[in-house]
């Protein structure tokens, strides 16, 4: 009987005195901060990184985009090119067709009648960017147009003194260059005939 009260005597002593485990320690707020930092930091990569192969896809799509709108403007403009040019054939119809039916004294209604044609013909090319290109009184432009003939001129060399049949551009670019004769000086033309064939043969050396 003793000897257990003293075991429980024992007990309550053991159970009464103080934990001799300390509480865990708090983390200090600067670890943590700095921790903080760094995950924003790994954050930030991520989303900068996610950022440059957005703007990279952008720019790749934006690319994409202008090539197939030039595919489809040039396929538009060859299209358009290959009718307009006929349409300037029948133009160039009308007009004679005009002027034949004017000299001959045609009957009126007719030549009216063709007139409006003409001139309906004339506002659909303009509609179109199709303008005539300028020949008679200025300099030869092997761009815009194709010399037929030289002749002597009082004007001035390289001259175009008669156009033979009209040129057109379509939107700036030469859709049919006009074929013209361009002024020769007499002086020119007898110095050439003047020399001899050798003399000639030595210049093209």
């Amino acid at each position: 009987m003793v000897s257990e009260k003293k075991r429980h005597f024992a007990t309550e002593t053991v159970d009464a005195q103080p934990s001799s485990k300390k509480p865990p320690e708090e983390e200090d707020p600067e670890i943590m901060l700095s921790g903080l930092r760094g995950e924003l930091e790994k954050e930030k990569a991520k989303s900068d990184d996610y950022l440059r192969r957005l703007q990279y896809l952008q720019a790749d799509f934006e690319n994409y985009r202008k090539r197939v709108e030039k595919e489809m403007s040039d396929n538009r403009q060859f299209g358009n090119q290959r009718l307009l040019s006929d349409l300037i054939v029948v133009n160039d119809e009308l007009e004679l067709a005009l002027r034949e039916a004017e000299e001959s004294g045609e009957n009126p209604t007719i030549v009216e009648g063709v007139g409006m044609v003409h001139k309906r013909l004339q506002s659909v090319l303009s509609k179109e960017g199709v303008e005539k290109v300028q020949s008679l009184g200025s300099k030869f432009n092997p761009d815009l147009h194709d010399a037929a003939l030289r002749v002597l001129s009082d004007k001035e060399e390289g001259t175009i003194v008669e156009e033979i049949r009209q040129g057109y551009l379509l939107k700036g670019k030469v859709l049919r260059p006009s074929i013209v004769k361009v002024a020769e000086k007499s002086s020119e033309r007898e110095s050439k005939s003047q020399k001899s064939p050798i003399e000639e043969i030595g210049e093209h050396e």
